[in-house]
């Protein structure tokens, strides 16, 4: 298995011009992003969406098409890091739109006993992985925290990669949020088809917002009740539930009711964790104050697989440079192994604590993400996030091992 190393660490003050707020950042990467040679990813994603023929042409029109993002504040962070790090607007741009598009992941939340509690209280932890092929990209991961003074308390914390302005894993006081690649999409009729399509195209010609955006905006947004009263209560270190569940509401109703592209949203507050399966134009909710998980596939697949082997077949038709293909169809088997574990877990702690409660250890959701179906040669990285303290509480970043470099040491 893959060596983890860790994350590196960096503060963006929003009070500073978008354009150079990520100076300071930038000469910490630039070995890394040299290695990573962003154009020749950016074309190995056009051959996987559009196929070779057709991902030529893309590549050739693409600097005069893909030249901004549709926030004008997220469009103008990215024009001072393509500055910065010298790679061109349009493969930073095609960077933003089209990652989302392929993320194999596993996300959930689960209910965990507080160690330092006498009274043994509980809250809800959100984990993660993020998985597909690009290894490159391994090492431009980074964690940010965003504040909106100099030295002043942090927002939101994100993990990802730089140069990505949208939030692919965050938390903030009250929440955490992440997004898995979702196989599936309403494709029953030709107007479904086309609009679909034709949403995607508007996103990569920066005309509609990304999904990774819209999380950005949930995490960072200024205007909400949430961090007003986050901001009056900060000595006091408090935000009521009621609030919380006004906001959370607020951003169900947003996600369910926009346009997207189709994808599964994790949604963790301190004592529940929902899992939303986003389409074009609507939405489905599920929740647990206990545990809940979301992977590749849709719960209805765990009933009927063939439509989820299916999806992955098609993957599996091009190149798959991506990795996603093997991803998909190995979904259900993530959640099988991962479910077992949870049971395993729940029971020795049961018996360890004392309890009647299905209740796991923070150690026990740690060995979740080092599980091997979860913890993969896929794997760019994990983390585990607190949504009570609004606080990324573990994580790690994992290099990546050849198929020869893991024969080798199978066989020593």
């Amino acid at each position: 298995m893959s060596e983890h190393r860790e994350i590196p660490k960096f503060t963006i003050d929003l009070s500073l011009p978008p354009e150079t707020r990520y100076d300071h950042i930038v000469p910490h990467f630039k070995t890394a992003v040299d290695s990573c040679d962003l154009p020749s990813l950016f074309y190995a994603l056009l051959n996987e969406l559009a196929g070779k023929s057709a991902g030529k042409i893309i590549a050739a029109v693409s600097p005069l098409l893909m030249r901004r993002l549709h926030s004008d504040e997220e469009n103008a962070e990215l024009v001072g890091i393509s500055k910065a790090i010298g790679i061109p607007m349009h493969i930073l741009v095609a960077f933003n739109v089209l990652l989302d598009l392929l993320l194999g992941c596993t996300s959930g939340g689960v209910r965990t006993l507080d160690p330092d509690s006498a009274v043994k209280t509980t809250r809800m932890l959100h984990f993660r992985t993020l998985d597909w092929g690009m290894h490159e990209l391994r090492n431009i991961i980074v964690e940010l925290d965003f504040v909106r003074t100099p030295q002043g308390p942090v927002v939101a914390t994100t993990v990802g990669y730089l140069g990505y302005i949208g939030a692919l894993t965050g938390v903030r006081k009250g929440m955490s949020l992440s997004l898995n690649f979702r196989p599936h999409h309403a494709r029953e009729t030709l107007r479904q088809r086309l609009s679909y399509r034709y949403h995607q195209v508007m996103v990569v010609l920066g005309q509609r917002q990304s999904i990774s955006s819209s999380l950005r905006e949930i995490l960072l947004g200024n205007s909400t009740t949430l961090e007003k009263q986050s901001n009056e209560t900060h000595e006091s270190d408090s935000i009521s539930p009621d609030l919380q569940d006004q906001y959370v509401q607020q951003v169900l109703t947003k996600l369910s009711t926009s346009s997207s592209t189709a994808a599964y949203l994790i949604l963790c507050q301190p004592d529940r964790v929902l899992v939303v399966e986003k389409d074009h134009r609507s939405a489905s909710i599920r929740e647990s104050d206990t545990f809940l998980t979301a992977y590749n596939h849709d719960f209805k697949d765990e009933d009927n697989p063939a439509h989820l082997q299916q999806a992955a077949a098609e993957l599996a038709e091009g190149e798959d440079a991506t990795g996603m293909a093997d991803l998909v169809a190995y979904s259900i088997e993530r959640k099988q192994d991962l479910d077992k574990l949870w049971r395993k877990c729940v029971r020795a702690c049961k018996r360890r604590y004392r309890l009647r409660n299905d209740i796991v250890t923070r150690e026990d959701v740690v060995k979740f993400l080092q599980n091997d179906m979860i913890r993969n040669e896929e794997t760019h990285y994990a983390v585990i996030m607190d949504p009570k303290e609004g606080k990324v509480m573990w994580r790690r970043a994992y290099e990546y091992v050849s198929e020869s470099e893991r024969e080798s040491t199978e066989e020593s």
